[in-house]
């Protein structure tokens, strides 16, 4: 008998649940009527003030602890149902720190794995990376695209993968991995040293300055709202599918000078021109997913219009800027 992963009045464990991600998951799973969430995050990256739209929906409880702390991470299984896993160590950060990126993205993952099982939990979805595709033989590149990465970061991605389907054929474990394209939205950091291209160009622009591109400006990226993200993992968490990994995208194109374009279009600044210097030669130059088999599969399609996403960004903001997020 399949068991109930519905959301409604089940207690629910986000790991990274203060992050980008995360944080909309929690509101999301609230709004689907969920009895409680556990949000478990170091607070590296993500932020307790993320948590406070998914607050005023419900019960949420945040437990500040790594998830390599395996007797932290034990206790706050205690009583959960269904897991969404968010945290890891991000892009840059793996490639400065190999060695942390495997304790943190491959031994961390293997804890929350194991305290699934130990509990009981009916189904994880977890977070994977399009990294995993290198870049990309073909595009749109779809899931049955070969393992192509030479990252840190990618690497404990393909691990996590290998770890999830282990964990269904040794335990039973029910799973679902989503392999991520550009997603952005509110709650992405813009105030720390290495940030997101999006909030770089805007970071610029609030100064009065042009985006800054590196490269010609042909560089694609698949961005794909944070809000069509969150519904994605939940949908993927309440259908019957198990052992499938999906792309969590668009399937559009967009490249960094149109991206910059549009940013300038949202803040208002027409007068500003983007500025290009020499690219980063170990980055991704196209990026582009197929969205057909989370179509087919789960019913998703991402449904939020570049230019509305951006302006959701840029409000969040200027109120983060004005105190009043």
């Amino acid at each position: 008998m399949t068991a109930d992963t519905r959301i409604r009045d089940k207690s629910i464990l986000i790991t990274g649940g203060a992050g980008l991600v995360g944080s909309h998951i929690a509101e999301e799973v609230l709004r689907r009527g969920a009895r409680r969430v556990v949000v478990y995050d170091s607070l590296v990256r993500g932020r307790e003030p993320h948590l406070e739209p998914a607050r005023r929906l419900g019960e949420v409880e945040l437990v500040q602890a790594d998830i390599e702390d395996r007797d932290a991470l034990d206790r706050a299984f205690e009583g959960i149902d269904l897991c969404f896993h968010q945290a890891a160590m991000w892009l840059r950060q793996a490639q400065k720190e190999p060695r942390r990126s495997i304790e943190v993205n491959i031994l961390g993952s293997f804890n929350v794995l194991e305290c699934c099982v130990r509990h009981g939990v009916r189904k994880i979805v977890s977070a994977s990376s399009s990294s995993v595709y290198g870049d990309g033989r073909y595009l749109p590149t779809d899931e049955a695209h070969p393992f192509d990465n030479d990252l840190f970061y990618g690497m404990t991605k393909v691990a996590l993968e290998q770890l999830l389907r282990c964990f269904e054929k040794e335990h039973g474990l029910p799973y679902v991995g989503l392999r991520y394209l550009n997603v952005y939205g509110a709650h992405q950091p813009f105030q720390a040293a290495y940030t997101d291209v999006i909030m770089h160009f805007m970071n610029r622009v609030d100064e009065g300055e042009p985006p800054i591109i590196h490269g010609d400006g042909s560089q694609t990226v698949d961005l794909v709202y944070v809000g069509d993200i969150a519904r994605l993992n939940v949908m993927a968490m309440e259908s019957a599918v198990s052992g499938e990994l999906f792309n969590g995208c668009t399937g559009r194109e967009t490249s960094l000078k149109q991206l910059a374009e549009a940013v300038l279009e949202v803040k208002g600044r027409p007068d500003l021109e983007p500025v290009f210097e020499a690219r980063d030669s170990k980055l991704v130059l196209r990026r582009s997913g197929c969205p057909k088999k989370a179509r087919e599969m789960l019913g998703f399609e991402a449904t939020t219009p570049l230019l509305d996403g951006l302006r959701a960004v840029a409000q969040w903001r200027d109120a983060v800027k004005a105190g009043t997020a």
